[in-house]
């Protein structure tokens, strides 16, 4: 494995223990008794300006990921699963986030079949795989997957007809890295160019930046 694919690979690892760190912290209880700030103070004009609807890790400078918001997209709640989950439409009905598992979660076929499944679409053949088009996703080779069909989301009670779904799927070594766009088919194709601009933008910040 070359260097710079190494060195990847431990900046996804390490991205992901900070991940599982954070989420430990920001679910523990430091108090047993809410509190109520009244104390003011003036920001300093040396002062970098407030970032608003910021996520935690960028507010305190402790972001592993970097990555654009496209216009028109809104940040959402994150979580270790989705270090990042941005949402789109008039209703917010549209979803893309960035996944990272460091088992991969089965390979690419796999997951690739796993979508299709969410999408009431039949499973494809390593043959099959092998004649999808492919993106760089964060410096790595993966799998372009565009499904339409009703889609289930886990654990919802029915499927949503008509809908859209577009992702890549790429793996190195153990760990597995997807980006997931879903929602209805018209919506996504609408913020296909967005999501490019997004992926394209996606980096990991390494000690020296």
């Amino acid at each position: 494995m070359s260097t710079p694919a190494l060195r990847l690979k431990a900046s996804l690892a390490h991205l992901s223990s900070f991940l599982v760190l954070s989420l430990a912290l920001s679910n523990c209880d430091r108090v047993s008794e809410r509190m109520e700030i009244t104390q003011t103070r003036d920001i300093s004009t040396y002062e970098a300006k407030p970032k608003l609807h910021a996520y935690p890790q960028e507010r305190f400078g402790d972001e592993r990921l970097r990555w654009e918001t496209p216009a028109g997209w809104a940040q959402a709640e994150r979580s270790q699963m989705r270090p990042v989950n941005l949402t789109f439409g008039p209703n917010k009905e549209g979803e893309c986030y960035l996944a990272m598992l460091p088992g991969g979660a089965g390979g690419v076929l796999a997951n690739v079949n796993r979508w299709r499944k969410q999408m009431a679409q039949p499973e494809l053949t390593e043959a099959d795989l092998a004649k999808l088009p492919q993106k760089t996703l964060m410096g790595i080779q993966g799998v372009y997957v565009t499904v339409d069909g009703a889609y289930t989301n886990v654990g919802a009670p029915e499927a949503k007809p008509d809908h859209r779904l577009q992702g890549i799927v790429a793996s190195l070594g153990e760990a597995g890295l997807f980006v997931k766009m879903v929602g209805p088919k018209a919506l996504v194709e609408a913020n296909t160019a967005a999501f490019d601009q997004f992926v394209a933008s996606l980096k990991l910040r390494t000690q020296q930046q």
